[in-house]
């Protein structure tokens, strides 16, 4: 097998989670009075820990510079009754690796004896149990060797690693260190174990049009975690925040005049405002609304206003007059307001 697959090193990008977009959007929604307030502000901040600690392996992943290997990033797969999740996925002719990536400051504790993940953060001696991730790549490895098997792939050695991303985070073991310390690296030491592992597997197990395939098939499978956030809080719209935040100091609401978003309190200025709206509205209400849907939570009175307003985003929409109902593709949204 001596042909190469000539494409880029990332093969699917990492974006930000529709969990974290959507927790995001409702704590801006939110009274600052409500009670599940700090709850939802303590998630959205674990979530963007986790999210920038993925991140944070983008560069020495670009070390790597060769053509044979293909990364694919956040990949959540349907397997048979339930899901598997890879925080990235490297795959080349001779070996796949699975890498899990914690973003975990303070000392950690890696406990092989009860299968835990003890941290103590730097400011108090406080422990805090975490789940092992040396458990949860060791799941994920039985779980993509049988999707590998279910769709008739040549046997491959598949690799794991746990990588953490905050270089200031102590590691540490009860037992079995010299073993853990093969698992368990920090992020900055990635390129170096990719390259032992070059190294170790010569013999190449996938032809470029296996390769291919299975590329294919990851995208196809990857199913993003998609959550509806207020049922998962048991709230309804009714519980939000109606109007348009202000992007200069987030007041709420602004008001529209004369084609412009005016703020009553810092005096700001905008005509695109109200996206950043409807954003929120797609992401935790519904992404399909009418004109009079959006007069209410913009908190415009004209109706001919809005129509406007939607007119400009070009968005699919189905039906006529009063019944006329809008997509609002946070992907179109977006584009306008990169313009």
């Amino acid at each position: 097998m001596n042909e190469r697959i000539d494409e880029n090193v990332i093969a699917k990008n990492r974006n930000t989670p529709q969990y974290l977009l959507k927790l995001t959007a409702l704590m801006k929604r939110l009274p600052s009075h409500h009670p599940i307030v700090e709850e939802v502000r303590e998630l959205v901040a674990i979530h963007k820990a986790g999210f920038n600690g993925e991140r944070a392996l983008d560069f020495p992943l670009s070390l790597v510079k060769s053509k044979d290997h293909t990364v694919y990033h956040d990949i959540r797969i349907s397997n048979i009754s339930s899901y598997f999740q890879m925080d990235s996925l490297v795959v080349t002719p001779s070996y796949l690796l699975i890498i899990e990536v914690k973003n975990i400051s303070g000392t950690l504790l890696f406990d092989p004896i009860f299968n835990q993940l003890i941290r103590t953060s730097k400011n108090n001696d406080v422990e805090e149990a975490f789940p092992d991730p040396l458990t949860q790549v060791r799941r994920q490895h039985l779980q993509l060797l049988t999707f590998l098997k279910q769709h008739r792939f040549p046997s491959i050695p598949i690799e794991t690693l746990v990588v953490v991303s905050n270089r200031r985070t102590v590691l540490k073991a009860t037992n079995d260190v010299k073993e853990i310390a093969t698992q368990v690296i920090k992020s900055d030491y990635l390129p170096t174990k990719i390259k032992a592992f070059d190294n170790k597997y010569l013999e190449e197990k996938l032809s470029m049009k296996e390769m291919r395939r299975l590329g294919r098939l990851l995208i196809k499978h990857h199913t993003p975690l998609d959550i509806d956030v207020l049922r998962r809080f048991s709230l309804s719209r009714l519980d939000l925040l109606e109007g348009v935040h202000c992007p200069e100091c987030s007041y709420l609401p602004m008001k529209r005049l004369h084609g412009r978003w005016i703020c009553m309190k810092c005096g700001g200025v905008s005509r695109e405002a109200h996206l950043e709206a409807l954003r929120d509205y797609a992401l935790l209400v519904s992404n399909w609304v009418t004109n009079q849907e959006v007069r209410r939570f913009l908190k415009v009175e004209s109706a001919d206003a809005v129509k406007r307003l939607l007119g400009e985003l070009n968005l699919e929409y189905v039906g006529a007059n009063k019944a006329r109902k809008y997509k609002l593709d946070n992907r179109v949204i977006n584009r306008f307001a990169d313009k």
